[in-house]
């Protein structure tokens, strides 16, 4: 038994040399290829570093992102994001991580009536900011931050350098392509938009005999390219549908019913469905930056003292209206600033096609006497903007319009 005893011991320390030697080859390459370009995070338990230390950082992502998922499906964000800090340290190569958590952090804080908490959508880009650094030489997360903005921010001028970025790699979905023409239509950059479905049909030219799938995506743009070109004729060519511009008659006002709940309300002369009028609640002058480069490093934390609600009315029969209750969250809505701005916004570049077949996607076919807004070069807007104070919008003394 001694014996035995002893020879196991041996091997083991053998077992423990031969790591070591193999940790002193790897760790140069593994430090220059694979470390995480962040810094380590503080607040590891001795088990979780001892794991790390070991060489199995991999393993214990793994590990925890399965975790994370459970949380997911439970719906315990606040449990999940110092994970997905946690295992991004551990595995920054992991791009569902990253995707997943921007995702969350971007469409899945929400208050009562599931409007997104929108400051954490910097936080989010940010984290995608850090994933590309960390996979620079992956398609993936370019894509996803050109989704972010296109989609949810609704910026598609800023989507558009990403959604470049990503169309760089040969290996990106085929349909995913799509998405760059798609974010110069809506940018107003229509030369652009038509020589980007006209390259993306060729290349599919190339291959559409190969198999079903490949008819398929040649027909997807051939038609879209059809469709963006017949789309500009109608709209800016010699006999336009866009004009005469068409007065839209736009207004908007604010007024608080009970403490933290206003009923917003106004009109748009839309004679059709499918327009919809952005509002947005802040702070007086706090705009919010939706770029990476507005947060010098990734964080969990927001504002705590930053009110930012934004919401969506839809136009029925020129009119909007809704009452807005903030009431219940107060951890979004803390109210805490002396000035708040109301502000309404008609972009039009979001508008359905029916609608932008008579004012265009860049508003050239709509005008306004009060409120025509030409300050941003892809679109013309609708914009007013209404101010309220805290007393007011808590109903600390009367007078709230």
């Amino acid at each position: 038994m001694k014996k035995r005893s002893t020879g196991l011991l041996i091997a083991v320390v053998a077992l423990l040399v031969v790591q070591a030697g193999l940790q002193m080859r790897v760790f140069p390459l593994w430090q220059k290829n694979y470390a995480p370009k962040t810094a380590t995070p503080v607040g590891l338990s001795p088990e979780q570093l001892l794991v790390a230390v070991a060489g199995f950082r991999e393993f214990m992502a793994g590990i925890l992102w399965v975790r994370a998922d459970g949380f997911f499906d439970s719906g315990n964000y606040d449990a999940v994001l110092p994970m997905l800090r946690l295992v991004t340290w551990l595995d920054p190569h992991n791009l569902d991580v990253y995707a997943t958590g921007a995702w969350h952090m971007g469409y899945n804080f929400t208050d009562e009536a599931q409007r997104s908490d929108r400051r954490y959508l910097l936080p989010a880009l940010k984290f995608l900011e850090e994933g590309i650094q960390n996979n620079p030489n992956v398609w993936d997360l370019y894509f996803e931050m050109g989704w972010m903005y296109y989609h949810k921010i609704q910026d598609p001028v800023n989507a558009v350098p990403w959604m470049y970025k990503a169309n760089e790699f040969e290996n990106i979905i085929p349909a995913r392509r799509h998405m760059l023409a798609h974010a110069l239509f809506k940018s107003s950059q229509f030369d652009q938009a038509v020589n980007t479905w006209g390259r993306l049909l060729l290349d599919a030219e190339k291959e559409r005999t190969k198999d079903w799938e490949s008819l398929n995506l040649y027909d997807v743009r051939q038609k879209n390219l059809e469709d963006t070109i017949l789309d500009i004729l109608r709209r800016y060519g010699p006999n336009a549908e866009t004009q005469p511009p068409i007065d839209m008659g736009f207004d908007a006002k604010v007024t608080v019913v009970r403490p933290r709940v206003i009923l917003v309300e106004g009109t748009l002369n839309i004679p059709t469905i499918g327009a919809r009028v952005t509002v947005i609640l802040r702070n007086k002058g706090q705009k919010l930056d939706y770029t990476p480069k507005a947060l010098e490093t990734f964080t969990l934390e927001v504002d705590p003292n930053l009110t930012y609600m934004q919401d969506s009315l839809a136009v029925r029969d020129m009119k909007f209206r809704r009452e807005i209750d903030m009431s219940k969250d107060p951890k979004m809505y803390s109210f805490k600033a002396p000035e708040y701005e109301v502000e309404f916004i008609f972009d039009p570049r979001y508008a359905s096609p029916n609608i932008q077949d008579r004012i265009g996607s860049d508003g050239v076919g709509m005008t306004d006497r009060r409120y025509l807004d030409t300050s941003d070069p892809s679109a013309r807007m609708l914009r007013k903007v209404v101010t309220i104070t805290r007393e007011e919008i808590l109903m600390l003394r009367r007078g709230a319009e």
